[in-house]
């Protein structure tokens, strides 16, 4: 349907005219027979897609509207194709190389066979011209799958989220585990393990802040002695993210969940009530590591939620931490005599009550798994700021400076 605009309203764009060489001729020869030129094509935003040399012509006859049919574009490449495509029809043809341009910038935007049609190439032509760019971007596709098959995500939800089908994520994951046989003595050339119960740190080496950070060599030895590549790494109390730096680090796949995830990490760290039980698209995790709220020290420390392990009573805290052992075995079944489940744990005193924390949590979770090893974990000397140390001078009180770190294995003869 023929419109008509004021030719002052329309927009002529140099970069949607691919190779325009203006015919002034022309465009005398058009300004005096302006009554019989067929309409100019212009976008909804009044942009020129067809008719340089007609609008001129208008121009020179000093008209004040011109005859218009108006074309939506939904996108700037949709405009320049249409540009591209209308004014092939005359004045000079692109060059090979041009089109070559054109068909790599358009390959993963318009179908092939549109761009084929207004570049008036063979789909032959169009696949040499993208190979590079596919390779590309198969390339791009691949390290997303493997990026999130090693956050733990389903084939589902990772087919579903780059956009291919399950068939190819599972394919690609088994060509990933096939030809990336890695070797730990690689993956930890820079690592010297612990080799005595008492694992001293220095101060928190973490790269994230956050209340409750442990040092990251901790895990690092956890996954040395009781992991291998691509085993499965599952963190109930998230935190600062710290499970995933190690895990990224070592080559370990890892779900790592929290009730409150801090805001620098929520899209890498699942919001999960661990309360509420084990995360329904859990793998059966190889390692399980706990390093939960040290209960009472940490109320509404991380948050003032209800079923936070730092609010809650003495009562459910230990339930929970029996509850994740009496899971984590119903998990691993008899598919994983190796796996193991990690807790550390720190002593507290409540009004001037010692509690032990440590020997509470282990024997809740004795009932349903054995002790390996026992590991004292000493805090830095910062953990006791000078007014506690004066209080426990003049109290003649003990501060506790070390947490323990407790290894448990499957033992079929602990209740089911």
């Amino acid at each position: 349907m023929t419109k008509t605009r004021r030719v002052d309203e329309l927009v002529w764009r140099e970069d949607l005219y691919p190779r325009l060489t203006p015919d002034a001729q022309k465009i005398q020869t058009y300004a005096e027979n302006t009554d019989v030129l067929p309409p100019v094509e212009v976008n909804q935003n009044n942009i020129l897609i067809d008719g340089y040399h007609r609008w001129r012509a208008f121009q020179t006859a000093k008209l004040a509207e011109i005859p218009v049919i108006v074309t939506h574009t939904d996108s700037e490449e949709q405009l320049l194709m249409l540009a591209v495509e209308r004014n092939a029809k005359h004045g000079l043809q692109l060059s090979n190389e041009e089109k070559s341009k054109y068909a790599v910038r358009w390959w993963d935007i318009r179908p092939q066979d549109e761009i084929c049609r207004v570049l008036s190439i063979s789909a032959a032509t169009f696949n040499r011209w993208t190979r590079n760019k596919r390779e590309q971007r198969e390339e791009e596709i691949k390290k997303e799958i493997i990026a999130r098959w090693m956050r733990c995500e389903t084939h589902e939800a990772i087919a579903e989220a780059v956009g291919i089908p399950r068939r190819t994520v599972s394919d690609k994951i088994a060509d990933f585990g096939e030809t990336n046989q890695m070797s730990d003595s690689a993956i930890f050339r820079d690592f010297e393990p612990q080799i005595y119960t008492v694992w001293n740190f220095g101060k928190s080496t973490n790269e994230v802040k956050h209340f409750g950070n442990i040092p990251p060599e901790i895990l690092d030895n956890l996954l040395y002695y009781y992991t291998k590549p691509l085993d499965v790494v599952f963190d109930p109390f998230g935190g600062g993210g710290m499970s995933i730096d190690v895990c990224k680090k070592r080559q370990r796949r890892y779900y790592v969940s929290d009730l409150t995830p801090i805001p620098a990490r929520i899209t890498e760290i699942r919001q999960h009530d661990i309360t509420t039980g084990l995360p329904d698209d859990l793998p059966v995790p190889d390692l399980v590591f706990l390093d939960p709220p040290y209960w009472k020290q940490a109320a509404g420390r991380y948050s003032d939620k209800d079923t936070d392990l730092g609010n809650v009573e003495l009562d459910a805290f230990l339930d929970t931490i029996g509850n994740i052992a009496r899971d984590v075995k119903r998990k691993w079944g008899t598919g994983r005599p190796d796996a193991r489940l990690a807790i550390i744990v720190g002593p507290w005193k409540q009004d001037g009550t010692y509690i032990d924390l440590p020997f509470l949590c282990y024997e809740r979770i004795a009932k349903y798994l054995t002790l390996d090893v026992r590991v004292q974990v000493p805090y830095s000397t910062q953990v006791h700021g000078g007014a506690f140390v004066k209080m426990a001078q003049e109290k003649k009180q003990l501060l506790y400076l070390t947490r323990d770190l407790m290894v448990f294995g499957r033992d079929d003869d602990t209740d089911a």
